[in-house]
Formats: C-alpha cells, sequence, structure tokens
C-alpha cells in the first residue's frame, strides 16, 4: 500500500541520499515529499506553474530491505502510478532528474533508455590521472604548465554568471536560478560545492557539485567561450580529488542517451565524460500523462515562451525517440 508523507520526521531514521532529504526538497520547490511502501521509498517535487502541476521524481526507487526484485520495483512504481491517478494530484509525471536511471519503469508510460557515466573515486591521484584517456591526460599536464588553477569558492553569483552565460550562448535559458544556488548554499553547505577554474585571474570555467558519502554529481557547468586548453579537464579532474579526500566513492557526470546520433552535439559530450575513464550505467528515463490536454498545452507555452527568447524547445523524452538527437 501507498502512503505519501510530507514530513520527513515521519520516516523515521531511514537512511537517504541527499537527493531523498528534505533540505534538499526544499532547495527545488515548496511542494514535495515522498511516496512509501513497506519495501521503498521514492521523493518528489510538484512544480506548480500557471495551470500546470508536473510531478518530478528528484531520485530512483530507495530500498528499505534487501533482496528486492525488478518486479518489486516495478510494483511499486505502478502503485505510485494508481495513487496520483485516483487522487488528481497532478497533470503529469516528467522526466526525472537527469542523474537519475531507473532500472525498471511503470506498466502505462512513455519510456526511453537513458544512463548517467560515474567513476570510482577510491584511487591516488596517479591511478585517476592513469584511467583517463591519453588526450586528457595531455591536456590537463598542458592547463597546469600554462597555470590555470581550479579554487572552491562559496561566490555562487560568479558561478551562476558563467552558467547563464554559457547557456544562453547555446541558445538555452535552462540554466539554474539564482535564488536555488544561494538556497544549496544556504541549506546544505556541507552538501555543496562550486568550482570555478581560472587563468590569470580570469574564469575560464566552472562547476555546480552536489554530494554526499556515497556519491559526487555534476550539476550543472559553464565555460567561457575559448577557454584555456584543458582547464575544463582540469576543474573535474581536482574535483575528482576534492571529493575522494571529503571520503565520497563515485563521481557522477549526471546523465547519458544511450543511443546518440553520429555527430550530434550530445556525441560529443558523452565522448568528453566517457574519456575520463568513466563507466556507463544503463536504465531508464520515463514521463507518464494523466492529462494529455495540460501536457499539449504545457509544451506548447514552453515553445512558444522559447520562440520569443530565441531558442527552441522540444521534451527530451521527445527528442530522444525522434532520434534526431
Amino acid at each position: 500500500m501507498i502512503k505519501v508523507v510530507y514530513d520527513q520526521v515521519e520516516l523515521g531514521n531511514i537512511k537517504l541520499p541527499i537527493f531523498a532529504q528534505e533540505k534538499y526538497l526544499k532547495c527545488k520547490n515548496e511542494n514535495w515529499g515522498w511516496f512509501i511502501s513497506e519495501k521503498y521509498v521514492l521523493p518528489f517535487v510538484i512544480d506548480k506553474k500557471l495551470i500546470f502541476k508536473r510531478l518530478i521524481f528528484t531520485y530512483e526507487s530507495i530500498p528499505l530491505t534487501s533482496n528486492l526484485s525488478i518486479e518489486d520495483r516495478n510494483f511499486f512504481l505502478n502503485e505510485i502510478i494508481k495513487y496520483l491517478s485516483e487522487n488528481k494530484v497532478c497533470d503529469f509525471i516528467s522526466m526525472a532528474q537527469s542523474y537519475v536511471v531507473f532500472d525498471t519503469y511503470p506498466d502505462k508510460c512513455d519510456a526511453v533508455d537513458w544512463g548517467s557515466y560515474y567513476i570510482e573515486l577510491e584511487k591516488s591521484d596517479e591511478e585517476l590521472m592513469s584511467s583517463f584517456h591519453a588526450k586528457h591526460r595531455n591536456v590537463i599536464k598542458r592547463a597546469i604548465k600554462d597555470g590555470v588553477f581550479i579554487e572552491k569558492t562559496d561566490d555562487y553569483n560568479v558561478v551562476f554568471d558563467n552558467i547563464k552565460e554559457t547557456l544562453e550562448r547555446q541558445n538555452s535559458i535552462f540554466y539554474p536560478s539564482l535564488s536555488y544556488l544561494k538556497s544549496l548554499s544556504f541549506n546544505i553547505p556541507g552538501n555543496t560545492g562550486f568550482f570555478v577554474a581560472k587563468k590569470d585571474g580570469l574564469i575560464q570555467g566552472s562547476a555546480i557539485i552536489i554530494f554526499d558519502k556515497n556519491c559526487g554529481y555534476y550539476m550543472y557547468g559553464g565555460s567561457i567561450s575559448k577557454p584555456s586548453s584543458g582547464s575544463l579537464n582540469f576543474l573535474h579532474y581536482e574535483v575528482f580529488k576534492y571529493l575522494r579526500d571529503s571520503g565520497v566513492k563515485y563521481y557522477d557526470f549526471v546523465g547519458a542517451r544511450i543511443n546518440v546520433k553520429k555527430g550530434s552535439k550530445f556525441e560529443g559530450i558523452q565522448k568528453f565524460k566517457s574519456r575520463f575513464g568513466a563507466e556507463l550505467k544503463q536504465g531508464y528515463g520515463f514521463r507518464v500523462i494523466f492529462n494529455p490536454i495540460k501536457f499539449k498545452l504545457f509544451n506548447l507555452s514552453v515553445k512558444l515562451y522559447g520562440k520569443i527568447k530565441g531558442f527552441s524547445y522540444s521534451d527530451t523524452i521527445d527528442q530522444i525517440k525522434s532520434g534526431k538527437y
């Protein structure tokens, strides 16, 4: 039986990853909670804009006991869908946050192959470096020789400006808001890292990392239009070492399309990630539409807004299904 909980105290002493904790969910939205059964818990936020309500999962199904099967997880997800449908909680479930890779999906949904690249961090500096592709190793050495240095900063404004400029250059407005970065800095300072790469006092690139003891997640990144050679590669290498020295076991590059069009920007991005010696975790992403009319209106609204702002928009699942990206 599915139960919905809106206060983490009601979950008892369940050990939760950072993306399932109340202090993180508060950073994302004012409407959040957890679906819970005897076997699993699953965190969510509900984004309300105008007449639209979309639900987004912020993590995978978290097991509460051992020896659970794919069938158990599938049943749990189906029970959640049934609950949402019967209680009209939202208009649709959007694909979960990019780092979320489900190993199954509910019966009635639009599902696509999805994954994420990750690396093990419990290695020496030399072992980490030797696991990289030769091109990554060479440009990192070049960056060090050229005087690039990496620093962790408390100035989220600088990081925000760099990421905003990067995504606007790519004709996208889907960059994190300044208020969100401020909220991360205030609510989960011990789980958030803002990093910048600099050369001659000028920022070359930046990264926002959210982490707990198990994993660090590369949530957002930015760069100037022509960063110094190897500065971004060097940035990741230094983040790896920072997280490892903080007791973090893994690094997740956050999100990977399993089948990408040859020569596309996504192929280039994923090649960059894989060349750090990263392994690809494969699974699924999915969405569930309860109100088809509102779902279509929502997408039309975002597309129209994008057109006004000078960029094109299409839902990630629609992009993947089209095979054009």
